[in-house]
């Protein structure tokens, strides 16, 4: 079996938002996870920046033969690597964590523009708990498991 690559999500890409229909090719699974940093709401999609809150969100896993192709789409998506146009978002690998406890290396996507976030609200504090633990969800209504 080959190894899978991850992309973990937290805004509209995930099950239930408004671009899950955008993921150009059926993922071998998507499951629960978190990873570390701290969520910014800007209104109709969210930012996430290093940070020190568990994020929620999801894990969307691929075979390595489709990754690319998966991250071609999402990066025209969040505006990522497109030659000439400045980045809306920055695609980098963090470390997620599965509800079951698997840790995974998975790409996701950073908002690099810090200064334009302060004319946004945090969402803090976290907005949902699982397991005793506290974790932030966007929107804040959203179910996460």
């Amino acid at each position: 079996m080959t190894e899978l690559q991850h992309v973990f999500v937290y805004g509209t890409l995930k099950k239930g938002q408004c671009r899950e229909k955008c993921w150009p090719i059926p993922p071998e699974s998507v499951q629960p996870a978190w990873t570390v940093g701290d969520l910014y709401d800007l209104g109709p999609y969210p930012a996430m920046v290093q940070g020190s809150y568990r994020i929620a969100g999801q894990v969307w896993s691929y075979s390595q033969q489709d990754i690319m192709a998966v991250t071609q789409v999402l990066d025209q998506i969040e505006v990522t690597n497109q030659p000439g146009i400045p980045n809306e978002y920055d695609r980098i690998q963090v470390q997620v964590f599965t509800l079951e406890g698997q840790e995974l290396s998975a790409w996701t996507y950073h908002y690099p523009d810090s200064k334009r976030l302060r004319e946004f609200a945090k969402v803090v504090p976290p907005t949902v708990a699982f397991q005793g633990q506290d974790f932030v969800i966007w929107p804040a209504a959203t179910k996460w498991t």
